[in-house]
């Protein structure tokens, strides 16, 4: 009788551990989101110290979307750390067979929001885009442009494009605290949760073809490594890019 109490209070206090642990990590809601927009509505909330910095730069870009023209709070209002976010890639391209290939991807750096699920890496990729192209502009790089906001701070915002010869991939990404995380790709929408990378193959007709692949939690560093190595050694990857439709 006393080694089942015993076993009990064991599997009892097992579970107590467990759940606090857990609770522990960051947590994010929809009275959370709500306390974040009252906050966004709050004149006497807002980080001056970013608002002075934006309003600077306010500029017409040829991205799709204009950076910095709202006011936001003060990043500590969110119960979260904040250490940065980034952006990596190929903007030289690299070549499969006879085809040149562009990546970028968008990442967070490690901060209580996403420390839990990388506890061993500086910081996490949320979207990947892999796009085919046939021009590269080795002198103003032209032909590609990424960009990464905190101004949604706990969630992250990228955006940028790739172009071709005729047309223009337009991408925006983004990923919520709540770790949902989604991306556009010339208004196709792409739910991040069964994938994170994103294969674009614009065709000689001007209409485009998308592959949509898993990845574990990987490093910006891992990350350039992995898609290396798709272009390199994956089958279903490098057919997907050489196909005679396209361009």
């Amino acid at each position: 009788m006393n080694r089942l109490i015993y076993l009990l209070l064991l599997q009892l206090s097992i579970y107590s551990c467990s759940y606090q642990k857990k609770e522990s990590h960051f947590q994010w809601n929809l009275e959370k989101e709500r306390i974040h927009n009252e906050n966004r509505n709050d004149l006497t909330k807002i980080s001056s110290k970013n608002w002075i910095s934006d309003t600077k730069d306010i500029s017409i870009s040829g991205d799709p979307l204009i950076q910095g023209v709202f006011p936001v709070p003060d990043y500590d209002l969110a119960d979260s750390t904040f250490n940065g976010v980034g952006y990596s890639g190929a903007w030289k391209g690299i070549r499969v067979n006879d085809k040149t290939i562009v990546y970028h991807s968008l990442f967070v750096n490690q901060s209580n929001v996403n420390k839990a699920l990388i506890p061993n890496k500086k910081n996490e990729v949320f979207f990947t885009i892999v796009a085919l192209t046939d021009t590269i502009d080795l002198k103003a790089y032209s032909h590609t442009s990424v960009s990464i906001t905190s101004r949604n701070h706990p969630h992250y915002v990228g955006q940028g494009f790739v172009k071709t010869k005729s047309n223009q991939i337009d991408f925006v990404s983004f990923i919520m605290a709540d770790r949902n995380a989604y991306a556009l790709v010339n208004m196709r929408l792409f739910d991040l949760r069964i994938g994170s990378i994103v294969l674009i193959a614009p065709q000689k007709d001007g209409s485009l073809r998308s592959l949509q692949i898993d990845s574990p939690n990987l490093s910006s560093d891992e990350m350039d490594k992995h898609i290396k190595n798709l272009l390199k050694n994956n089958e279903l990857v490098i057919n997907f890019f050489t196909k005679t439709n396209n361009i």
